[in-house]
């Protein structure tokens, strides 16, 4: 059993357990993410297979299926200026309509989720 004696003690302890569960709030789950991943590599398989251009890092599914608030973007690692143009987006995720995403490498490796 933990007692505690300072009252300051303890109430940072509780303040900094509250911190604690409170990060991360709104982020996607562990199992989302995992569909995320899928889905984004089935999209990458389909524009690669379609013969699209995948090394300027194009946006590769504006709508990943069964996952209404996710897109799927081709990007360097590291970072490219061409990451950032625009029209190599995703314009759901620009526009604030998709609020995560998946970000493959033109090879098609899994660079990260948000």
């Amino acid at each position: 059993m933990l007692v505690i004696r300072h009252s300051s003690f303890g109430l940072g302890l509780v303040a900094c357990c509250f911190l604690i569960a409170g990060c991360g709030g709104g982020g996607a789950s562990s199992s989302e993410t995992d569909k995320a991943v899928a889905a984004a590599k089935v999209a990458y398989a389909a524009a690669k297979k379609s013969g699209t251009d995948l090394r300027e890092g194009p946006c590769i599914a504006e709508h990943l299926p069964g996952l209404p608030d996710w897109v799927a973007d081709v990007a360097h690692d590291p970072r490219q200026a061409v990451d950032d143009a625009p029209a190599n987006q995703c314009a759901r995720a620009r526009n604030g309509e998709a609020s995560h995403f998946v970000e493959l490498d033109p090879a098609g490796n899994l660079i990260r989720t948000q």
